[in-house]
């Protein structure tokens, strides 16, 4: 999430992803860094136990997100 603020104040367009469990923290990590409605795409958790068919599904699904993140 940081490095994601972090690229966003350089003026470098960015999309972080972020599992399901780690909203909460990405949130707070964003106020404390002074983008308190900083947007990110969400994903399910857990990826290193995840087959690479439903990581793909899953990575389907952010895309449009991702790109909308990315997109002015």
């Amino acid at each position: 999430m940081l490095d994601g603020i972090v690229m966003e104040k350089r003026g470098v367009p960015t999309s972080v992803v972020c599992t399901a469990p780690f909203v909460s923290s990405g949130k707070a990590m964003a106020v404390a860094h002074g983008f308190p409605d900083y947007p990110f795409a969400v994903m399910p958790h857990p990826i290193n136990a995840t087959t690479y068919e439903t990581l793909d599904s899953w990575v389907e699904d952010a895309l449009p997100e991702i790109v909308r993140l990315l997109l002015p």
